[in-house]
């Protein structure tokens, strides 16, 4: 039967906000959907999903109470979105429950949560990835908040997630800082990926990469799913022609800022954010190791890569 559970309404429609609201709509929750641009809103009425573009209409559409508010944002708007009287800061009241499950510093997050709960109002961080698999395969989460709303708000997660891949870590800000960290550790993966296969394509030995990446991903101690999607890479991507430019999202760079507050040394993740700092000059374009890196985020997160074409949208990894 549908919408046996809590209703929850989702602000934000991109890339992981339609995959979350999708995955919770096949789980029989009941979803309402905003985003400010149209085409998002239309994508999701044609899978019969309550959606609007009128922020008044969707608040409104929330009659359950406690109020579940899931805001995916990027974390530059986040804060005048949850604060501001032009969006949902002037809807907000007692009781209500907002779950942020962007990419904010947790620091902010701690600070939001505070201001928050003065109100009345109860605040989850939510640290969550999975990429543009997370529809399929399930979400790895990891959450911080109010642990008396916990047992409200965990149907939720256990629905978004594979079943077990999700925690309630601690008190506001645990959720985003934990997920800062996997972002860290995700940079000092990845680099050392690429520039691991850079040494393989530079060998005298003319080396298949895709049998290479076939024995890797079993039975080898790197065995791992960026191995998995490099196979992916070698299956599906133009890497000649692939721009070595990586973008960066800002959390590895929150990571080693926090890790010298605690007097952690982190190098492998510090130069890996370097490498991705200097990868905007041309001649670092070129780098083999910068082209994988590339790739890889465009495989887990469906990133944007500079130039270059696929021979498939999207790689075919079951994994």
């Amino acid at each position: 039967m549908k919408n046996t559970h809590p209703s929850i309404t989702i602000f934000g429609l991109g890339r992981m906000g339609a995959q979350i609201a999708r995955r919770l709509h096949k789980a029989d929750f009941a979803v309402h959907a905003w985003n400010r641009s149209a085409e998002p809103v239309t994508e999701m009425k044609k899978l019969g999903i309550w959606a609007t573009s009128d922020l008044d209409e969707a608040v409104k559409m929330h009659s359950q109470s406690p109020r579940i508010f899931w805001v995916m944002l990027p974390h530059a708007f986040t804060e005048e979105f949850i604060f501001g009287k032009e969006y949902l800061g002037k809807y907000l009241k007692k009781g209500d429950i907002v779950i942020d499950g962007g990419n904010s510093y947790y620091k902010e997050s701690v600070r939001r949560g505070a201001l928050l709960a003065k109100r009345g109002i109860h605040f989850f961080d939510s640290g969550t990835s999975g990429g543009v698999w997370g529809e399929k395969n399930g979400f790895a989460l990891m959450i911080g908040g109010p642990k008396a709303k916990w047992p409200i708000v965990e149907p939720i997660f256990k629905a978004l997630s594979a079943g077990d891949n999700y925690a309630y870590l601690g008190t506001t800000g645990a959720g985003h800082f934990t997920k800062m960290v996997h972002n860290g550790i995700e940079y000092g993966m990845m680099e050392a990926i690429g520039e691991g296969y850079a040494v393989l394509e530079a060998s005298p030995f003319k080396l298949n990469l895709a049998d290479v990446t076939r024995v890797y991903q079993k039975g080898s101690v790197v065995r791992s799913w960026l191995i998995d999607l490099c196979a992916n890479i070698f299956a599906d991507e133009d890497i000649k022609n692939t721009s070595g430019k990586i973008d960066s999202n800002g959390e590895a760079e929150w990571t080693i800022k926090t890790a010298k507050e605690f007097g952690i040394d982190v190098r492998v993740i510090e130069d890996s954010l370097k490498v991705r700092t200097e990868s905007v000059d041309p001649k670092n374009q070129q780098k083999y190791s910068n082209k994988i890196v590339a790739l890889l985020r465009k495989q887990f997160g469906g990133h944007a890569i500079h130039g270059g074409s696929s021979k498939k949208v999207k790689g075919t990894s079951k994994k």
